[in-house]
């Protein structure tokens, strides 16, 4: 009985190890699976927050991986976290599978619409340099990339701080010396200073050149010697401090601000970094890599890229000194084609037109749109007919006043500008030069210019040879025979000379190869000596004087001694004295109209210094805003102030 009892006590006992045994392998099994716990993530709107759990007891073939996944999805604007938890397929014969799901809401701030304004532009220079550009996209891109002196007030008709907070004129006019705003910085965050205005002047007086800005530039003391190699160095620009700089004058000036900022009616001067092309020489400073890839200004936007022909990219800057834009970027979109602008307007593509204009019937149709504003703002740049007084048989006044009198100017300017600007008789068309009785002075009167030929003997079959740009499009070609058809009726023989703008260039500054130009007017918004003292004197320069006008008699000394006058009444008489006695006889220049250029905005682009544009009826109607001092001040002046709306 006993042994029965110990070996029933024994069997009981073998059957617990078997137990303990079988639940110590089980326990094996289920550890050797590496069961995982799976969380997943995913993001959707539930209004409430649940748990869920599920068991599932299933049979599996054993030696079978547990699979681990974690997604992350996400919805705007409210986020919800799934977490998911899962035990799949585990090598043992029965599995428990748990999905748990847990939801809860979260608010997620959505991000704010980036503001771009596209600028639609009909071209842009290939060479992109302020030194060899002073054309509307040069212009453009230093009142927004880089910065200038001063800028044009259209509200004032003066000049208001930019990078100079504060600037004085001495007493004797002999210099003129400038404050720096401490808060500018370039756009790598290095400080405006006064080396960087000293370096502009000497850039601006490259050996090499030769353009519309040298006359400005050699009116400092010490810039024609730097300009010919003579000098290092600047002899009239000292700087004071890091902030202050002073510019001498060769001579007392009382307009140099004007001729700084306004070269001829072109693009100003912007003032560049020293930082960044001061080390480069002379030979590879037009051709660098900066003026294309890099472009640190100090403007309110700064510049991304550039793609030839077909876009030039900015950005807001935020250390802007006048406070950061109130647009965010900024696409100049090169668009050649008239009709393709009109429909890029009209699509919502491009926000403003800003110059190459759109056709007529464009014009109109816009201004039947309550999508758009539609205005103009008067040029400083006059068209005409010029006369290369070089050439014997050309250099007659009479030849030049009958073909005044044979052009019925007053038709052309409705017919292909829409009325749009100011007629004009010579290429002196600014306040300092003019009197408003000199406008009709030569009225269209053919029977007049006949009687002018005749007078001189003019031969009519003598076939002038006149040289133009390229006839690109309709207008252009309509224009150009428009002009010869008047020519005709008055017994005068034109062929035209059509060139590209740089033969064109070569053609009418360096060879002077013309006869007459359909090109080479005026624009005179700058002072008196920064004009007549740098193109129409004696100069080696090819830009002075292509007309050899400056071969008269007296006339050099004429213009040296009004850029000698410092009273301002006493130097508009004197001016006026020079277009009437000289100017408005010997007409070197026939002079056609100030165009008055339509520009078209949508109405979701807000400008504090435009806005509200008052609706016209019909084009005859359009507003057109003066340019005070400044090439279209209205686009230079705070742009940093626009805003854009929403589309």
């Amino acid at each position: 009985m006993k042994v029965k009892e110990i070996g029933k006590e024994a069997d009981m006992r073998r059957s617990h190890l078997g137990l303990i045994l079988i639940a110590a392998l089980f326990a094996v099994a289920v550890a050797c699976t590496r069961e995982v716990v799976v969380e997943k993530e995913v993001v959707k709107e539930v209004p409430v927050e649940k748990v869920v759990t599920k068991e599932v007891v299933k049979e599996v073939p054993v030696e079978k991986v547990v699979t681990v996944t974690k997604e992350v999805v996400k919805e705007v604007p409210k986020e919800v976290i799934v977490e998911v938890e899962k035990i799949k397929e585990v090598p043992v014969e029965k599995v428990v599978v748990v999905e748990k799901v847990i939801t809860k809401e979260v608010q997620v701030e959505a991000a704010a619409e980036e503001s771009v304004l596209t600028v639609r532009m009909a071209n842009m220079s290939p060479q992109f340099t302020p030194h060899t550009q002073g054309r509307g996209d040069m212009a453009q891109i230093g009142a927004w990339v880089w910065s200038r002196i001063a800028q044009a007030d259209p509200t004032a008709g003066q000049w208001s701080p930019d990078l100079a907070q504060r600037w004085s004129l001495a007493d004797d006019f002999s210099s003129m010396t400038f404050n720096i705003r401490p808060s500018a910085l370039w756009h790598d965050g290095t400080a405006v200073t006064s080396k960087d205005f000293e370096y502009t002047v000497r850039s601006f007086l490259h050996p090499e050149e030769s353009s519309w800005m040298l006359a400005t530039m050699t009116a400092i003391k010490g810039g024609k010697a730097y300009q010919e190699g003579a000098a290092s160095s600047v002899e009239g620009v000292t700087i004071q401090d890091d902030f202050t700089v002073t510019f001498a004058f060769e001579s007392p000036t009382i307009s140099f601000l004007d001729d700084l900022n306004n070269l001829c009616g072109l693009a100003p001067v912007p003032v560049l970094p020293a930082h960044k092309l001061d080390d480069i020489p002379d030979a590879e400073l037009f051709e660098h890599s900066y003026w294309k890839e890099d472009m640190t200004g100090s403007g309110p936007w700064a510049f991304v890229q550039w793609v030839p022909d077909q876009f030039l990219e900015m950005t807001a800057y935020d250390g802007f000194y006048f406070g950061r834009p109130g647009i965010d970027r900024i696409i100049m979109s090169i668009i050649p084609s008239k009709d393709a602008t009109q429909i890029a307007m009209q699509r919502n593509e491009v926000d403003v037109n800003v110059r190459g204009g759109v056709s007529v019937e464009a014009q109109e149709a816009f201004l039947a749109d309550p999508r758009f504003d539609v205005y103009a703002t008067m040029g400083t740049h006059s068209g005409g007919w010029s006369f290369n007084m070089r050439v014997p048989v050309i250099n007659d006044p009479k030849l030049h006043q009958a073909w005044a009198h044979c052009m019925d100017r007053a038709t052309m300017f409705q017919t292909f500008q829409n009325g749009l600007g100011k007629l004009v008789q010579t290429p002196l068309t600014h306040s300092w030069y003019q009197k408003a009785e000199w406008e009709s002075m030569y009225p269209y009167d053919p029977d007049k210019g006949r009687a002018l030929l005749k007078e001189m003997g003019w031969d009519s079959n003598r076939v002038i040879s006149m040289l133009t740009g390229e006839l690109k499009n309709e207008s252009q070609r309509a224009y150009a025979a428009a002009s010869k058809q008047y020519a005709a009726d008055c017994g005068i023989k034109i062929e035209y000379d059509e060139q590209s703008g740089a033969a064109w260039s070569k053609s009418f500054y360096t060879d002077h190869d013309w006869e007459m130009s359909n090109g080479g007017g005026g624009g005179t918004q700058g002072g008196p000596g920064q004009y007549l003292g740098g193109r129409w004197v004696t100069c080696d320069a090819p830009s002075c004087d292509p007309w050899g006008y400056s071969a008269y008699s007296g006339w050099d000394d004429l213009i040296h001694d009004g850029m000698k006058i410092t009273d301002r009444v006493a130097a508009a008489k004197h001016w006026q004295m020079i277009n009437e006695d000289w100017m408005m006889v010997d007409l070197p220049i026939v002079g056609t109209w100030i165009t008055a250029g339509v520009k078209i905005k949508t109405k979701r682009m807000q400008m504090p210094i435009l806005d509200p544009i008052p609706k016209p009826a019909n084009l005859s109607d359009i507003r057109v805003y003066p340019v005070h001092i400044g090439r279209d001040d209205n686009w230079s002046f705070h742009p940093e102030q626009w805003k854009l709306a929403a589309k």
